[in-house]
Parts: structure tokens; C-alpha cells; sequence
């Protein structure tokens, strides 16, 4: 049986404890012009751990489950549009 993808849970910006820079998502491809932490940090793989979601981008709108690494969980009644 597998779980619906749930629209609330959404990635977060996560920055590394080595170099400071935000982590790119985990198998997501990056555009050249963004400098983000990335696989040849030594930070990369360390805690806090990088999700494979952009911050905002729901696990609906990936269209996978994801773990719970880099991720929240928007409740009824905050405010996403803000």
C-alpha cells in the first residue's frame, strides 16, 4: 500500500555546519550560476542533512514521497501565501 503525497510537507533551506552555504536538495541538479553546498563539502552529508526538495516545493509538487530530512510540515491555518 503506498501513502498519498502529502501538499504540506515542504522543503526548508538547510545551511551547512562546515562552509555556512545553504545545501542543494539531494539529487536535485543545481544552476551553474548557484553556489550552494554541495557533494564536495565535507559538510554536505553531516547534520543538519539536506532533503531532496527546493524550500517551498511541497512533496506533491515532486511527485515522491521524501524523508523528513530538510522538510516541515505546514499546519492548517500558517500562512503560506504570506
Amino acid at each position: 500500500m503506498t501513502r498519498a503525497l502529502n501538499p504540506r510537507k515542504v522543503g526548508v533551506s538547510v545551511y551547512c555546519a562546515s562552509c555556512g552555504q545553504r545545501k542543494a536538495p539531494i539529487g536535485r541538479s543545481v544552476p551553474l550560476e548557484m553556489y550552494l553546498c554541495d557533494w564536495e563539502c565535507r559538510g554536505y552529508r553531516e547534520v543538519p542533512l539536506s532533503g531532496s526538495l527546493w524550500p517551498g516545493e511541497s512533496e506533491a509538487d515532486f511527485g515522491y514521497p521524501v524523508n523528513d530530512d530538510g522538510t516541515e510540515i505546514i499546519l492548517v491555518g500558517d500562512a503560506l501565501a504570506d
